[in-house]
């Protein structure tokens, strides 16, 4: 579950109604992306952004109205102002924000309720398994019976759920298969034509916001030591989940790491045996002596990791380099180290460090054609 979500949770517990903000479409040079989130509170306390500036200080006050009002909308966010008048509203494009209020006693009479959506989503992700929110964020005089707002979920097996019209119900699992399968989220249009739904022009018909969601990727950092602390934090602040390993439980902690989803305590090179680690796991080799981040390497270097990075000088990457190509290890698999670990930005605290780290993994992430690692050549 993301932090919006976990978020949202929480009010719904509380039972506080709320109004949320969700960047459903953008066109041109925007401050956010699609699925961009935020929270309005009836006290207007903010959780989130959808980009600050005047278009956030717009939709904000969009989000007071449907707050009061219980009517969700498309706010238009023009920020197509000219560069040379000094304009607040100048980044070039225009995003479209759907504006809905969550109201946690409302029964739906078609689809999901919000207390039902987030309930459904906090158990996919307690399973880290992908799901798919459809949201109908148009709907000129109720289309096919559905308002504005009527929520939707098919999940990693298809399945709907949420009460919809027979006809919608294969067209919904297209759409939710086609955006979990990008990992893309997407506004399409809908409209029955001859006795059946097709796409259709944008603005045209039915609006639904499709919304693909993967369990977050596992930051998984081994070695609770000085620069594990930093990058704790900055993984989860990165929407990662983020585990904690250490063969020491004084320092593998829940006091000196709260933001940790996970804190594992145990032989280092045993417990990564163990683990499961794949495509969605981004492995930081940071523990306190060069010879368990070996141990560690070895134990997971064919694991099939998105990320492998290990701390060290040049010499020390270098000797352990040596003593892999020594034991067999395939040429391959040691140049997908990320070694010595983090991007190049002169860092030498150990907030810097993580900072680094970080934006090496961020570049990993976000990147199709990702660099290939900086090795140290084995001589």
């Amino acid at each position: 579950m993301t932090t919006f979500y976990r978020r949202l949770a929480d009010l719904a517990q509380a039972g506080e109604p709320v109004a949320t903000a969700t960047v459903v479409a953008a066109h041109g040079s925007t401050p956010r992306e699609v699925g961009a989130r935020m929270i309005v509170r009836k006290d207007g306390a903010i959780v989130g952004s959808v980009g600050g500036g005047c278009g956030e200080a717009q939709v904000f006050w969009e989000a007071v109205r449907v707050l009061e009002e219980g009517r969700p909308r498309i706010c238009e966010v023009d920020l197509t102002g000219d560069m040379n008048d000094l304009s607040p509203t100048n980044c070039g494009g225009v995003m479209e924000v759907f504006v809905d209020r969550c109201g946690w006693d409302r029964e739906a009479p078609v689809g999901l309720s919000d207390l039902e959506v987030v309930r459904h989503i906090g158990e996919a992700g307690a399973r880290r398994r992908p799901v798919c929110l459809l949201v109908a964020v148009a709907s000129p005089g109720d289309v096919a019976g559905i308002p504005a707002g009527a929520k939707w979920l098919v999940d990693s097996s298809g399945a709907l759920l949420g009460a919809l019209p027979g006809d919608l119900a294969p067209v919904f699992r297209d759409l939710a298969g086609a955006a979990l399968a990008a990992g893309e989220s997407r506004l399409a249009w809908l409209q029955h034509s001859a006795s059946r739904w097709e796409r259709a022009e944008e603005g045209e018909g039915l609006g639904v916001f499709v919304e693909a969601m993967a369990p977050p990727p596992e930051l998984l950092i081994v070695g609770a030591g000085h620069i594990a602390l930093p990058l704790a934090q900055i993984g989860k602040m990165l929407d990662f989940e983020v585990t904690v390993l250490d063969d020491r439980g004084v320092f593998a902690s829940r006091e000196r790491f709260p933001e940790a989803d996970t804190i594992l305590v145990g032989p280092i090179d045993s417990v990564l045996a163990k683990r499961p680690i794949g495509p969605s796991t981004y492995l930081v080799l940071v523990t306190r002596g060069h010879q368990h981040d070996e141990a560690a390497l070895r134990t997971v270097i064919a694991s099939g990791a998105a990320y492998l990075g290990m701390i060290g000088s040049r010499r020390r990457v270098k000797e352990v380099f040596r003593h892999l190509e020594a034991a067999g290890v395939p040429a391959e698999l040691i140049s997908r180290v990320h070694a010595p670990i983090g991007l190049r930005i002169g860092a030498r605290t150990p907030s810097e460090i993580a900072v680094a780290i970080a934006g090496e993994l961020v570049q990993v992430r976000r990147s199709a054609a990702v660099p290939a690692p900086r090795k140290c050549a084995v001589r």
